[in-house]
């Protein structure tokens, strides 16, 4: 059967159209070479793409060449050291320094001046009201109502924190010497085990592993590095209010990852625990009334305040220390150092001012014979300030 005419004939590939054809469909293996950049576009960030492979240029022989490995890492280098389009996790393991490499701490300047400490806690821990007594205590006055930048700072919260600088005190340095510098305190977001209404505390990632510092959830680590506040302290607030650690296992042992992993990237860490007064004033109301307490830590009130106060401590210690034992995590630092958290030392009491008429009153209360008194008052804030002040990890 013949066809009518030329627009009758059927289809027919050109006979120009086959694999390896100049004439046939471009892919993006037939491109020419050219470089492909990453990050700041410059020739040490850029890889090498030749003919139709895509693929890097063949390792270099370098005099430093060690390994297949350092080859397939480190693509058109002579050198294993020098930079490459890498992820992070590959700079860390060729890096010279790689046991000292600690991707959290800040960058050390002879010429900074600031010594940062960030304070995290749960919601209505007393975060605020804690740094607020410091300041007080740092200046000699509670800051006023009328001071609208410490009001602006106390309505708004920002993502990344809320900076509070306090006077100018001696600095101990890892190497043993000191440095006058002026102090910040970051007030953060609240953060805890409730996804609703608080940050996460923790990301499970276990503190031995050899990424631990990614157990610390993005929001904080931006905090403790971002911006020109270098921060080498952490403050963690306990609410001595809420439900306590050994009764709530989800969110103490999320702290004791945090704090372990904290510990592990030589950050100064110190706890302290709020509201115990106004603890022990319901726990005796209740006893009062005839409630039985069947001598419960934090609702026993014991013969004292610092009866109170020390068994509550002693009782989160352990508890911060049990749960980091279950999972194998280590607060530890090196042989000689103290147990972590070591009441007074790492952990403590924190009486604080609620508001300016609050620490008024206070100010005629210096030579009670039962504690807390003033002078408890300034003691323990200036304690918890002077543990701050540590920077454990070696300049």
């Amino acid at each position: 059967m013949q066809w009518a005419g030329p627009d009758c004939q059927p289809f027919r590939p050109s006979r120009a159209n086959y694999p390896g054809s100049r004439f046939g469909p471009k892919t993006r293996y037939d491109l020419p070479q050219r470089h492909r950049s990453y990050g700041n576009g410059n020739e040490a960030d850029a890889i090498l793409f030749s003919g139709t492979s895509l693929q890097p240029q063949v390792w270099k022989p370098g005099l430093d060449a060690e390994s297949a490995l350092g080859a397939q890492l480190f693509p058109n280098r002579t050198s294993p050291r020098e930079p490459a389009a890498l992820t992070d996790a590959a700079r860390l393991m060729l890096h010279p320094l790689a046991d000292r490499n600690l991707p959290d701490l800040p960058l050390l300047d002879e010429n900074c001046d600031v010594h940062g400490s960030l304070v995290l806690g749960g919601k209505e821990s007393g975060k605020t009201t804690l740094i607020l007594s410091l300041v007080a205590l740092a200046t000699g006055a509670y800051p006023s109502k009328k001071d609208s930048e410490i009001e602006e700072k106390r309505r708004s919260m920002p993502t990344y924190g809320q900076s509070y600088e306090l006077p100018e005190r001696d600095i101990r340095l890892g190497s043993g010497n000191e440095k006058n510098m002026r102090v910040v305190l970051t007030d953060t977001p609240p953060c805890g085990t409730n996804a609703r209404e608080e940050q996460p505390l923790c990301v499970t990632v276990s503190p031995n592993s050899t990424q631990h510092y990614n157990a610390i959830p993005s929001w904080m680590r931006i905090t403790l590095r971002g911006g020109n506040l270098p921060h080498y302290a952490v403050l963690f607030v306990i609410d001595g209010m809420a439900e306590p650690l050994w009764e709530d296992s989800a969110r103490c042992r999320a702290i004791a990852r945090l704090l372990a992993v904290l510990k592990r990237n030589q950050y100064t860490v110190v706890i302290s625990v709020t509201k115990l007064l106004k603890a022990r004033e319901i726990a005796l109301r209740a006893m009062a009334h005839g409630s039985d307490h069947n001598g419960q830590v934090g609702k026993d009130p014991r013969s004292s305040y610092e009866a109170f106060v020390g068994r509550y401590l002693e009782k989160v210690s352990a508890s911060l220390q049990a749960k980091a034992g279950e999972n194998d995590w280590s607060f530890s630092q090196g042989p000689d150092t103290p147990a972590f958290p070591l009441v007074n030392h790492t952990l403590f009491d924190a009486p604080a001012w609620i508001s300016p008429t609050d620490w008024r009153q206070w100010q005629d209360k210096k030579g009670t014979t039962e504690l807390p008194n003033l002078r408890y008052f300034r003691s323990q804030l200036d304690r918890i300030l002077a543990a701050l002040s540590v920077r454990s990890h070696p300049e």
